[in-house]
């Protein structure tokens, strides 16, 4: 379960209220409705005067605003170029889709005709604005008002024969061939509602060009109209109200987390780095495993041993001694090849190993650095000097070791108004850092890009003026865990920062969340909290563990690795399978990509870590978003015929017993 964590224990809970204000677009759609109603309030109480002056006047304005809105949205271009070209043809879709672009293309035109006449007015003869403004309320199927009724049909009917509507039918699309949106860099939940606020802003488009076209017709005296555009007006809000729920309906199905997949091409430093020298597999003789030099035991008695020498210089000559504690030796056969790399600063202290029976650790295709012969030996034809294999957890003042993580917090400048909009994994020197990136929170859930926020404190762990387990974590053999959670802010709180901190003997995650006021943006920093999941193994439901089966590197797989952790788990760092690698390397790899929807655009509520792989691969540990929900923002109820003016509304109301 996940727990909320404060500077203080509060005595008097505070609890979220009922998360209020429209969307956006619902917001724009009631300003719209509110001039248009006072344009004809006009009208009606002017009816001897010329007012056309006022009607041009208001759909300038209009205009102005919708342009505007249209330039901050995404647009059903996205939607439909997703599943045109990344993912596999659903026929019932793809008609759909096609229809829809049609459908909303012919809108665009006659508004952007409208425009046009609007500019030229003084110019362009009655009976051309005349003409159009009757197309803009006729009753032909393939005039305005039926365009605006095909694509509320588009939207809201589950047909008989199909059975889905076109939201429906995208979502069951994603779910099942593209569940994770890795190339857009979007959620679900954000794809539904994008397509949303561009079929709403298509649906304000037509209602706005039709009451103009009646206004039109009155200044050119073929009519009062007036229950007309109130007839208008009621279907306007029929549509707008079963198409908001509709949305609702696709929203809450929709998934709202996000991560990142497989690049085309790995590439450590770009898309991935790697904890280095934790556990690495390490071939050592026994008689330099013990202060006396001596072969008396065998392999399996190093349980925990440290290298004591080297016995005639023998092949402990030619590598570089594990100057930390050797772990777990045991024997696999007497005499082997060795292919050691040419550097010794690569981190793998072997390309592979065979023996002479023809087992081989690693792939022992071709050796590009060193072969060895390496041979065990009969000490005074009465004792075996064995070699080893073992693993070495090498000395933290090795410059080569690079398994530190740091616990300093990292945060949106929330003081200025900033929220999280994206995080990433990185690894400055030989420290492991959480970074993420900041946008300014503006009105109804926007966000405006910002940057990557420099990290707070750039360390070694050698540096003085820092603490093991106050500003970063080492991992040992003992000290390898890192707990797998996927974390969401309160309703009414957005994701401000993320931190490390170490629970036992687990790198544990957590978020900070603060409350806002979605209609004006707010913050209110001062009473944020630290989410996290802090179940340990003393619990009545302890974490469950994630093994990583025969693992081999990451970078090998020749298949995409998918999400395989849950909520509530926890997994070790190991090294790669012996077999496969020769125990060489640490897995998981860091998954260093970041996880930022739309560059940065995007309200988050929350941020995980997890692990991508499949059975016999180590997978990569990498990072996660969740993306806010808008679902309970979606509204569309009509304001009245008075003017409508949205509350100001407070989030926190005291609990009332």
């Amino acid at each position: 379960m996940t727990a909320i964590r404060g500077v203080a224990f509060l005595a008097l809970v505070l609890v979220i209220g009922p998360v209020t204000g429209l969307t956006h677009i619902n917001h724009l759609n009631n300003e719209i409705i509110d001039n248009i109603t006072d344009t004809w309030r006009f009208i009606n109480a002017h009816d001897e005067e010329d007012f056309s002056y006022n009607v041009l006047n208001m759909m300038k304005d209009i205009n102005k605003r919708l342009d505007l809105e249209e330039q901050q949205s995404k647009g059903i271009g996205t939607v439909i170029s997703l599943f045109g070209q990344q993912m596999k043809r659903d026929t019932r879709l793809e008609l759909k889709l096609n229809e829809m672009s049609n459908l909303l293309n012919r809108l665009e035109a006659s508004h952007s005709t409208m425009k046009s006449y609007l500019h030229y007015y003084e110019s362009v003869d009655v009976s051309t604005i005349e003409d159009f403004a009757r197309y803009c309320v006729s009753h032909d199927p393939e005039a305005l008002i039926g365009l605006l009724e095909r694509i509320h049909l588009l939207v809201t009917k589950k047909e008989s024969l199909l059975g889905w509507s076109i939201l429906g039918l995208i979502l069951q699309n994603i779910k099942d061939e593209h569940p994770d949106l890795c190339e857009l860099q979007m959620s679900q939940h954000q794809l539904i509602y994008d397509m949303y606020n561009t079929i709403s802003l298509a649906e304000i488009k037509g209602y706005a060009m039709m009451q103009f076209s009646w206004m039109l017709l009155r200044i050119y005296g073929k009519g009062n109209f007036t229950q007309e555009a109130s007839l208008t007006r009621q279907r306007y809000g029929q549509r707008t109200n079963q198409t908001a729920a509709a949305a609702r309906a696709a929203l809450s199905l929709a998934k709202r987390d996000l991560h990142r997949c497989d690049p085309e091409v790995h590439k450590e430093g770009v898309t991935y780095e790697m904890v280095k020298r934790l556990l690495q597999g390490y071939i050592e003789n026994e008689v330099d495993l013990n202060s006396d030099g001596t072969c008396r035991e065998n392999c399996a008695y190093y349980t925990v041993a440290e290298n004591k020498g080297c016995f005639k210089d023998q092949f402990c000559s030619k590598q570089k001694a594990c100057k930390g504690r050797i772990i777990d030796c045991t024997f696999v056969e007497s005499d082997m090849w060795v292919c050691q790399p040419n550097s010794w600063y690569d981190h793998r202290r072997y390309q592979w190993i065979k023996y002479e029976s023809g087992r081989t650790l690693g792939h022992a295709d071709t050796c590009s650095g060193i072969t060895t012969k390496v041979d065990s030996w009969w000490r005074w034809n009465l004792l075996h000097c064995s070699y080893c294999f073992c693993l070495c957890e090498e000395d933290v003042h090795d410059n080569g070791t690079q398994r530190f993580f740091s616990l300093v917090e990292a945060l949106a400048d929330f003081d200025r108004n900033k929220v999280v909009t994206g995080i990433r994994l990185v690894k400055h020197g030989r420290v492991f850092h959480l970074q993420v990136s900041e946008g300014t929170l503006g009105e109804r859930g926007s966000v405006t890009p910002g940057s990557w926020v420099e990290l707070k404190s750039k360390f070694d762990p050698e540096d003085y003026e820092v603490t093991e387990g106050v500003d970063f974590h080492t991992l040992t053999y003992e000290k390898r865990a890192i707990d797998l959670d996927e974390l969401e802010s309160p309703s009414g709180h957005v994701m401000t920062g993320a931190r490390f901190r170490m629970i036992g003997a687990h790198l544990h995650f957590e978020i900070r969340a603060t409350p806002f006021n979605y209609t004006t943006g707010r913050l209110s920093p001062e009473r944020s909290l630290w989410i996290s999941n802090d179940n340990t193994d003393g619990t009545f439901s302890p974490r469950k563990k994630l093994d990583l089966t025969s693992p081999d590197i990451p970078t090998r797989s020749n298949v995409p690795l998918p999400v395989d952790s849950i909520h509530d788990q926890y997994m070790e760092f190991t090294h790669s399978d012996m077999s496969k690698d020769a125990a060489q390397n640490t897995v998981p790899y860091i998954d260093i990509q970041p996880v930022q929807p739309l560059k940065g655009a995007a309200l988050l509520s929350g941020a995980g870590i997890i692990h991508r792989g499949i059975p016999g691969s180590g997978g990569f540990l990498a990072a996660k978003v969740i993306t806010y929900d808008f679902s309970h923002h979606v509204q569309a109820e009509m304001p009245s015929e008075e003017n409508y003016h949205e509350d100001d509304t407070t989030d926190f109301v005291p609990m009332v017993n």
